[in-house]
C-alpha cells in the first residue's frame, strides 16, 4: 500500500444549487481526456483507476442512494467526481477521501463552491474516520475491493454501503451453497452484511475501458449476534474449511494450517452441530457455520 499524508479540505464558499447540475454536466471519455491534458492528471492501473462515464448508469447509482437533505455520506475514492457532485447536491454532508494527490487537487478546485463537502487526500485503509456516516459508496478498485470493505465491517456501524465491484466478486458475494462461486468470502460476507446486486456494468460505461464487467452492489448491515470470540472462531472455521476446497469437512478442519484441532474435537463439532463430516465445505450454509461456532467454543 501507499505511504500518503493525509490531508483535510474543508470546501466552505456557497454551494451550488441542484438545478445548475444537469446530465450534460456529467464528464464524457471527451471531457476526461480533456482533464488529463490540462491537469496532467492520468488514470492509474496500479490503482485500479476506471472512471463512469455512462450517464444513465450515473443516474441509476444516484437513485439508488435513496439520499435526503440528512443523508450524511462517506464517498471512497471519487475521481473525478462523476458521482461527487450530485450526491452533494442531495445530501446533507459529504466526506470524500482520494488518494491520488492529483485527483485531490482537481477535486478540491471542482468543488470549491460547495459548502456540505470535505476532501481528505489519503489512503481510506489507513485513514481514520469518526463512524458518522449513514451512507458509503465507492467504485472499488478491483485489487483492495474485499479489504477495503472489510475494514468497513470492522470500524463503521453505518447500515447501507453501495458499490461499484467486479462482477465475478459481486457473484461471490451473493452465491449460495454448492455453487461454483460460493465460499470462504461469501460466508465471511453474511457475518456482517446482506449483499444484493442491484445492477451489472457493462465496461464500455468506463474510461480506460477495463478488461472486465463490474456489478452495482447493496450491502446492509445485518444484526451481530456472535461475541468477539465467536466471530475469531468463526473466520478461523471458514479459513480451515476452504484452505483444502475439496476435502471434507472432517479432513479439512483436522488437517488445517489455521487451527489446531484433534481428531476427537472435530468429531465433537459435527456431532454438536448436527453436520456429516463427509460433507464438503461449499455444502454448508451460514446457519451452519454459526452452529459449528457455537459447538467449537463448547468443546
Amino acid at each position: 500500500m501507499f505511504d500518503i499524508s493525509i490531508k483535510m479540505i474543508k470546501i466552505t464558499r456557497k454551494p451550488i444549487i441542484a438545478a445548475n447540475l444537469t446530465a450534460k454536466d456529467r464528464m464524457n471519455r471527451k471531457d476526461i481526456v480533456d482533464i488529463e491534458q490540462k491537469y496532467g492528471l492520468k488514470a492509474s492501473k496500479l490503482l485500479g483507476q476506471n472512471f463512469l462515464i455512462n450517464g444513465d448508469v450515473i443516474q441509476r447509482i444516484i437513485d439508488s442512494l435513496c439520499l435526503t437533505p440528512d443523508s450524511r455520506v462517506l464517498e471512497i475514492g471519487p475521481g473525478l467526481g462523476a458521482l461527487t457532485g450530485e450526491i452533494a447536491l442531495r445530501s446533507g454532508s459529504l466526506t470524500a477521501v482520494e488518494i491520488d494527490s492529483g485527483f485531490a487537487s482537481f477535486l478540491r478546485e471542482r468543488f470549491a463552491g460547495n459548502g456540505n463537502v470535505t476532501l481528505i487526500h489519503g489512503d481510506f485503509l489507513k485513514t481514520d474516520l469518526p463512524d458518522s456516516f449513514d451512507i458509503i459508496v465507492s467504485n472499488l478498485p478491483y485489487y483492495c475491493a474485499s479489504e477495503i470493505i472489510f475494514r468497513i465491517a470492522g470500524r463503521y456501524s453505518c447500515r447501507h454501503c453501495y458499490f461499484m465491484v467486479q462482477k465475478e466478486l459481486a457473484e461471490r458475494m451473493v452465491s449460495k451453497p454448492g455453487h461454483k462461486n460460493y465460499g470462504a468470502l461469501t460466508l465471511n460476507m453474511k457475518l456482517y452484511f446482506d449483499a444484493r446486486i442491484l445492477f451489472n456494468i457493462g465496461s464500455s460505461s468506463f474510461y480506460p475501458r477495463p478488461d472486465v464487467n463490474s456489478s452495482f452492489i447493496k450491502l446492509e448491515r445485518v444484526e451481530e449476534f456472535l461475541s468477539k470470540g465467536e466471530k475469531e472462531m468463526f473466520h478461523i472455521l471458514v479459513k480451515s474449511l476452504f484452505w483444502g476446497r475439496r476435502k471434507k469437512l472432517s479432513r479439512a478442519l483436522t488437517d488445517s494450517p489455521h487451527a489446531d484441532f484433534s481428531r476427537e474435537r472435530v468429531d465433537e463439532i459435527l456431532f454438536l452441530s448436527g453436520i456429516d463430516g463427509n460433507l464438503r465445505g461449499e455444502m454448508l450454509g451460514f446457519d451452519d457455520l454459526c452452529a459449528m461456532v457455537r459447538a467449537a467454543t463448547k468443546v
